[in-house]
């Protein structure tokens, strides 16, 4: 997925020229996918300033500073396949403070996706820009967080409840 969003990335940058005299809040279509498909890693870690050199910056876009948090991000989705598929769940081995993690992580996720699908999606204009300019707008880049965000505490909220079965039951 890192070297999908590079690619992005890249794309974005040759296509920003097809955004002149446009003002703020456009995007290319390039960003846009990659922000729906990185999810809450495209914009979590996007503030904090990782060493990249300015070449390498300058030919990303300016968004060279996301790859962490969406390397981070896809790592921990395919951490916990693996544990899965290997049978060694956070839950089983500890799950009274993982449950109390998940239950934090869910409750994040959920009000910060309510929150902002309150506050977005009321909006007629959003609405308008999403069918007039769906890949050109930040609307679906929204829409997709909110999405993820709902998706990841639907998620937390099942191995909330894994963890809280696992806790009751009788060691032998």
């Amino acid at each position: 997925m890192l070297v999908l969003s590079t690619l992005l990335m890249l794309l974005a940058a040759k296509q920003l020229p097809t955004l002149r005299g446009m003002g703020t809040g456009w995007v290319v279509p390039a960003t846009t996918i990659s922000a729906l498909i990185n999810g809450p890693g495209y914009y979590v870690i996007g503030w904090i300033p990782i060493p990249i050199t300015h070449a390498l910056n300058e030919r990303l876009g300016y968004e060279g500073g996301r790859l962490l948090g969406i390397a981070l991000f896809w790592f921990l989705i395919g951490l916990s396949i693996d544990r899965r598929r290997s049978g060694l769940r956070l839950g089983q081995q500890h799950p009274i403070p993982i449950g109390v993690w998940f239950t934090f992580c869910a409750l994040v996720c959920g009000v910060f996706g309510i929150g902002l699908g309150l506050a977005e999606f009321r909006d007629a204009v959003f609405w308008r820009l999403l069918a007039r300019y769906p890949l050109r707008s930040q609307s679906l880049m929204t829409l997709g967080f909110v999405v993820w965000l709902l998706g990841l505490c639907g998620y937390f909220c099942r191995r909330v409840f894994i963890a809280a079965w696992q806790s009751l039951k009788p060691t032998a």
